[in-house]
């Protein structure tokens, strides 16, 4: 991303697209990062751009909360974004997004981890911005959830003695 010299605080993202057969593209960054791009209905080797809208969604909300996180010092075992959006109309653009914070790390409470994905999806992340889709997130705790289950079963052993 390049600073543009006449106005503050505004930034240009570069890439170009390069058709390769049919609707297969791969997209190359200045920095020769790549993406393959496939609308193709067989043997696919890419996303579609709509999947990759999704992943650009996901990707740029867990960069903030992953730094809240790391800002907070949590060990960070696992953290995944299930993102579902819904389509309508021509262009078929999403009108709906949901996406699924699932986190395993130990010490973070639920409203943390909700206000963290708060912040993350309406307030830092610009791909977000970007977009006119209704969003909505949840957010669900696997250590809570495996602790829980850690402890039920260390009260049926010991019930059963």
């Amino acid at each position: 991303m390049a600073n543009t010299p006449d106005v503050p605080n505004v930034t240009t993202s570069v890439t170009t697209l390069h058709h390769l057969v049919d609707k297969r593209f791969v997209g190359i960054t200045p920095d020769h990062m790549r993406v393959m791009i496939d609308g193709e209905a067989e043997h696919k080797a890419g996303m579609s751009p709509m999947q990759l809208v999704l992943n650009a969604l996901a990707g740029c909300s867990a960069y903030d909360v992953i730094e809240m996180l790391t800002k907070r010092r949590l060990e960070v075992r696992g953290y995944r974004i299930e993102a579902t959006g819904e389509r309508e109309g021509t262009p078929r653009a999403f009108v709906r997004i949901h996406t699924r914070h699932v986190f395993d790390v130990p010490g973070l409470d639920h409203k943390t981890a909700e206000r963290f994905v708060e912040l993350a999806v309406t307030k830092y992340c610009s791909v977000a911005a970007s977009l006119t889709a209704d969003q909505t997130f949840e957010v669900v705790l696997e250590h809570e959830a495996a602790a829980a289950e850690t402890s039920s079963e260390a009260g049926s052993q010991a019930a059963a003695r």
